[in-house]
C-alpha cells in the first residue's frame, strides 16, 4: 500500500474541501469549455480516487474530466487503485463510502457539502490506521523523516460529531 500517497491526499482533502465530491468521478461548471477549448476548470472537484490519480500519477483536472469516471472505459478507478497498492477488497471500501466502516458511513450520508470532506478525510486516517497499522500520524517521527506539519488530527470529524451528540 502507498501509505504516503494516501496520506497525501487525505491532507489534500482536508486542506481543499471544496475541491472533493465523492459523488462525483471529477466535475466542473465549464467542462465542455475545458475540453473543447482549454480552459482553466472552474469549481473543480473529484472523489477519492480522482485524487489519487492527481497526487500519484500524471493525471491533471483536465484528463480526469476527459475519461470519464467510474463507469467509463479504462477503469480510471482501478488506475487509481493500482497507484494507491490497493488490493480489491482495500478498493472497494476506500473509494465507495457505501462499503465505509462505522461510524463514518452514517456520518457521511447525513453530512451536508460542507463536512464532507472533513469525513472523508478521517475516514482515510483510519483506513490507513486498519490497513497499514504502522502508520500513525500522531507519533513521534522516525529518525530522519520530516514531520508533516498540515497533517489534519486524526478523529477530528468524528470527536466534533460526538461533541455535538452529546450536547
Amino acid at each position: 500500500m502507498n501509505i504516503r500517497l494516501l496520506h497525501r491526499v487525505r491532507r489534500k482533502i482536508a486542506a481543499r474541501p471544496e475541491r472533493f465530491c465523492a459523488a462525483h468521478w471529477a466535475f466542473a461548471r465549464n467542462k465542455r469549455a475545458v475540453l473543447d477549448a482549454g480552459a482553466r476548470p472552474d469549481g473543480f472537484r473529484c472523489c477519492i480516487a480522482g485524487h489519487v490519480l492527481l497526487e500519484g500519477t500524471g493525471y491533471d483536472e483536465k484528463s480526469l474530466l476527459c475519461e470519464g469516471g467510474f463507469h467509463a472505459p479504462g477503469n480510471l478507478w482501478q488506475r487509481a487503485a493500482e497507484a494507491a497498492g490497493l488490493s480489491t477488497d482495500e478498493r472497494n471500501e476506500l473509494f465507495f463510502p457505501s462499503q465505509w466502516d462505522a461510524p463514518f458511513k452514517k456520518d457521511y450520508y447525513l453530512s451536508g457539502s460542507d463536512e464532507e470532506a472533513g469525513v472523508c478525510a478521517d475516514y482515510i486516517a483510519h483506513f490507513l490506521g486498519k490497513h497499514a497499522p504502522d502508520w500513525a500520524p500522531d507519533r513521534p517521527p522516525l529518525a530522519g523523516v520530516v514531520p508533516d506539519a498540515g497533517r489534519v488530527p486524526v478523529g477530528k470529524h468524528v470527536a466534533e460529531k460526538a461533541e455535538k451528540r452529546a450536547a
